[in-house]
């Protein structure tokens, strides 16, 4: 065996190596734990990534459905084959999960929390089985630059287990007043049998500054599949 033959798969190997350790690396720094709506809630990794701020993103949402440009007529948008549908609701219609949770309304559907042990404010996520989720929005007014709001979807097996499927939250930096901000993507099927699916809203700090104004939920609806028989006649 001659030296470049030899060469060959020796470079090949420590390549392979290379590229096992920068995915390791970035995996590692893409995990960033995040406080769970409960102490044992199982959390995703990308739990505390947002994918749009209206504060400081440009563009379209990821979860909104573009218009797209049909082929037969440029100049007659039409909706995209596979359009998201969306549950939402106002900050108006959470409730405080704890009795001591206090909150008050303020306006356009914003609500605050105003005392309590528990500053958690949750209603149920009714979605059809075999939906599946992809996005959380949450719209806020953000007035306080020390804290923020935080949301989340939380998945619950009643009386077994807990797990926060998705995060979002406003900015704490952003001052600014009414914005919105959209999760990372997720795929998480629904199965209502063994599942209730929950909206968490979670202000940093019970003050008029931090008001939850809505949240939404971006989702494919189930496909349905539609047999025929034929007719038979005598």
């Amino acid at each position: 065996m001659n030296i470049q033959s030899f060469k060959r798969p020796l470079i090949s190997v420590v390549l392979g190596l290379m590229l096992v350790s920068l995915f390791v690396a970035g995996a590692a720094l893409a995990y960033q734990a995040t406080e769970g709506t409960e102490p044992e809630a199982a959390q995703v990794s990308n739990s505390n990534f947002v994918s749009y701020d209206s504060a400081t993103s440009v563009g379209l949402p990821p979860d909104d459905n573009p218009l797209v440009e049909a082929a037969s007529s440029p100049n007659s948008p039409t909706a995209p084959s596979a359009p998201f549908h969306y549950y939402q609701v106002t900050g108006a219609t959470l409730r405080g999960r704890n009795s001591s949770t206090e909150y008050a309304y303020d306006n356009v559907g914003c609500s605050h929390v105003t005392a309590g042990v528990s500053r958690i404010l949750n209603t149920e996520l009714p979605l059809p089985d075999d939906s599946v989720i992809k996005y959380l929005r949450v719209y806020y007014q953000d007035n306080n630059p020390a804290s923020g709001i935080e949301v989340y979807i939380t998945r619950y097996q009643p009386g077994v287990a807990t797990a926060d499927l998705i995060h979002a939250g406003s900015t704490n930096a952003f001052a600014g007043g009414y914005g919105f901000v959209v999760s990372a993507e997720i795929t998480e099927t629904v199965n209502n049998t063994p599942y209730a699916y929950t909206l968490i809203g979670w202000p940093d700090d019970a003050n008029i500054n931090n008001k939850i104004c809505g949240l939404r939920v971006a989702y494919y609806e189930p496909v349905s599949f539609a047999y025929f028989l034929p007719v038979i006649k005598r």
